[in-house]
C-alpha cells in the first residue's frame, strides 16, 4: 500500500512540473500581439526633403482672381471676418510644393461656406499644357475636403511635376474670375510602409521621409476615426505647423 501511495504521489508531482513549465510559454504568447498591437506613435511630423527640387514658379502660386464668390461677399461676413477666412485654402507646406507616391494624390482643401456648388480640379504638366481636368461637386458647407482626378483621368507619372489648380465654380459654369488656387506636386518613387499597419503609423512613416500629400491622407483617416480621440487632435496640430499651417480654423475642421 505504501508502494501504491508513493507511486501516486511521485505522478501528481511530475504532472505540476508539467503544468509550470508550460505556463509561462502561454502567458509569454499571449502577450506578444498586445504589446504589438498598442505601439502607436506619440507625434507626426513632416520634415521636407533635403533635395526636393521644387519648380520655381512655386512662388507664384497661391490663391488669384479674388478669394470668394461674388455673391458670398456679403457686408456681413466682411464685416465679421477677414477676407484671408473666406479664401480657399490648399493643405500644403508653405512653399505650395509636395511629394507624393500616388497616381493619383488626393488635394486637401479647406472650404469656406459658399454658394457654389461645385469646384474644379485641373492638372498640368510642369512646361507643358492640359493633363486632365474633374468637375467635382460640394455642399457649399466650410469644412476640409479631398479632391481628386476621375478615374478616368492619366495618372501622374514618375519623377514628373505637375501643378494642381483648383477653380471655385460661382456661377452655372467656370468663368475667368472664379476664386482659384495653385499648388505642386511631384510624384517619386518610394517604397510603401509595409510593415506599419495602422493609418497613424503610415502617416508617420510619410512623413519622416519628407512624402507630404500621402502623409496628410493618412493622418486624416485616422483622426476621422477617432474624432473625439485628444492625443490625435494634438497631433493633428503639430503635423499642421510642421508643415507651416498655423490657422486654427484648421484644426476643427475636419
Amino acid at each position: 500500500m505504501t508502494m501504491l501511495n508513493n507511486q501516486g504521489l511521485l505522478n501528481l508531482m511530475t504532472v505540476g512540473l508539467l503544468v509550470l513549465g508550460t505556463a509561462p510559454t502561454i502567458a509569454q504568447s499571449t502577450a506578444n500581439p498586445s504589446a504589438r498591437t498598442d505601439r502607436k506613435p506619440s507625434r507626426v511630423l513632416f520634415k521636407p526633403p533635403p533635395d526636393d527640387k521644387k519648380p520655381e514658379q512655386t512662388a507664384e502660386a497661391g490663391s488669384r482672381h479674388g478669394v470668394q464668390c461674388l455673391q458670398d461677399a456679403t457686408s456681413a461676413n466682411l464685416v465679421n471676418s477677414s477676407s484671408s477666412q473666406n479664401a480657399l485654402m490648399p493643405l500644403v507646406p508653405t512653399n505650395n510644393f509636395g511629394l507624393t507616391i500616388a497616381e493619383k494624390p488626393k488635394l486637401w482643401i479647406y472650404l469656406p461656406e459658399t454658394s457654389a456648388k461645385q469646384v474644379v480640379l485641373s492638372i498640368r504638366e510642369e512646361g507643358t499644357t492640359h493633363h486632365s481636368k474633374t468637375f467635382i461637386p460640394i455642399t457649399g458647407a466650410s469644412g476640409i475636403i479631398s479632391l481628386q482626378p476621375n478615374p478616368d483621368s492619366p495618372p501622374l507619372e514618375l519623377g514628373k511635376t505637375y501643378k494642381l489648380s483648383v477653380v471655385l465654380v460661382c456661377g452655372e459654369k467656370p468663368s475667368p474670375n472664379d476664386p482659384a488656387t495653385d499648388v505642386w506636386v511631384r510624384r517619386v518613387d518610394h517604397p510603401e510602409p509595409i510593415n506599419q499597419v495602422s493609418a497613424l503609423e503610415q502617416a508617420a512613416w510619410y512623413g519622416e521621409q519628407g512624402i507630404w500629400y500621402d502623409a496628410l491622407t493618412s493622418l486624416i483617416q485616422a483622426r476621422r476615426s477617432q474624432f473625439q480621440n485628444q492625443d490625435l487632435i494634438d497631433i493633428w496640430a503639430d503635423f499642421l505647423e510642421s508643415g507651416g499651417l498655423k490657422d486654427e480654423r484648421l484644426h476643427s475642421a475636419l
